[in-house]
């Protein structure tokens, strides 16, 4: 039996219905949270919930984090919340040739605004001692090309973790971040066959320190690490599999 390190608290994943968010919900379900998964999909937050429903207590909702009014009243039904996970599960690489400016403000209200309001609504429904995970992206410390709004966005979320961790430390709430490397989840499966997926795993596993891509269970311990340790505060935690290191 784990640890029931989560025990008695109360954990909110805007974005857990699937790969690390749906990942991290069994973790802190098996560690005793109370979890709420949520996302736009209805279909695919009545399948997790039927799914993690054997771990624990899990509630879904539907909501799409780019809407505002919708994300401040689902944190004011789930309230009070101790955790409160926003992993990103958008991944758009886009032209900067050409670039259409409407899919660049689409991308940026998903991943980067959409947390940042969700972060400020949370805020008076946090309890003391609690913790905000956010979720950026290795494009930032490693550009790609043809993905500048991407690493634009990543390095944008960096920065806002350090600069919430210091503003949130009045309400003894801290505020750490997940950097992701290559994970296997269905959006790094998304537009490609079953063939075009494994050589490209291939090649990204032979390029790394570890000798594979991650998984999302990997992502979801460390985001277990950073909700459990009151010591960590203002971090930007790399689970890449040494992609910093690669030449």
């Amino acid at each position: 039996m784990p640890r029931a390190e989560l025990a008695g608290q109360r954990v909110a994943i805007i974005g857990g219905t699937r790969g690390i968010g749906h990942a991290t919900a069994a973790l802190a379900l098996e560690h005793g949270a109370e979890v709420l998964v949520a996302s736009r999909d209805a279909t695919r937050v009545a399948a997790a919930v039927a799914e993690l429903g054997a771990l624990g207590a899990v509630r879904g909702a539907v909501v799409d984090v780019t809407a505002r009014a919708e994300v401040d009243r689902l944190l004011a039904e789930f309230s009070p919340i101790d955790h409160l996970c926003l992993p990103g599960s958008q991944a758009m690489p886009l032209p900067y040739e050409g670039l259409d400016e409407s899919a660049a403000r689409a991308f940026f209200d998903a991943k980067f605004w959409g947390p940042f309001w969700a972060v400020h609504g949370a805020r008076d429904r946090l309890r003391p001692g609690g913790s905000v995970v956010l979720y950026s992206g290795a494009a930032n410390r490693r550009p790609l090309t043809g993905y500048v709004v991407g690493a634009a966005i990543d390095g944008a979320i960096d920065a806002l973790t350090r600069s919430l961790a210091a503003t949130m430390a009045e309400r003894r709430v801290r505020v750490n971040c997940i950097s992701p490397g290559i994970v296997d989840t269905d959006v790094t499966r998304r537009g490609r066959t079953e063939g075009q997926y494994r050589a490209w795993v291939e090649h990204h596993a032979s390029r790394l320190p570890v000798g594979r891509i991650g998984r999302p269970q990997e992502c979801a311990a460390a985001a277990l690490y950073l909700m459990t340790n009151g010591f960590v505060n203002g971090q930007v935690l790399a689970v890449d599999g040494g992609l910093e290191s690669v030449p």
